[in-house]
């Protein structure tokens, strides 16, 4: 009984160790760029506005670069899942806390950015390089 039990647990850690990885299609890769809304933050009791922000996002075969205004970031991504309509990323950005979530829509060439609290959700659309 015990062996039983023993060779059962070794074959469902192998069942659940041995998902394979996913990756994100060449397809959905490239050159994405769109505006970071307007909002506000409060900060030692005073109430700060910020103004939108143009954002564009490279989306490689193993890597991320991100730009938003002047300020240019590097990182890692990994497709968490994949769901029927849109791949989700967790984007390691170099020297950021935070992981970004980026979810790559696989219809109408979009994605969202949820960016780090206050930012709000930003939706790019994907370009082409002849129209950059």
């Amino acid at each position: 009984m015990k062996q039983l039990l023993l060779v059962g647990l070794l074959l469902t850690s192998g069942l659940v160790f041995g998902q394979k990885d996913i990756s994100l299609k060449k397809k959905f890769r490239g050159y994405y760029e769109g505006t970071i809304p307007e909002y506000s933050m409060q900060s030692n009791g005073e109430l700060h506005f910020v103004s939108s922000a143009n954002i564009s996002i490279t989306i490689g075969a193993d890597v991320v670069q991100v730009r938003v205004g002047d300020n240019e970031m590097m990182g890692t991504y990994e497709v968490m899942f994949k769901a029927e309509k849109y791949f989700l990323l967790d984007v390691d950005i170099d020297g950021q806390l935070a992981n970004e979530r980026i979810m790559v829509y696989k219809k109408g060439k979009k994605l969202s950015r949820d960016g780090m609290f206050p930012q709000p959700v930003s939706t790019l659309k994907k370009v082409k390089k002849k129209d950059r």
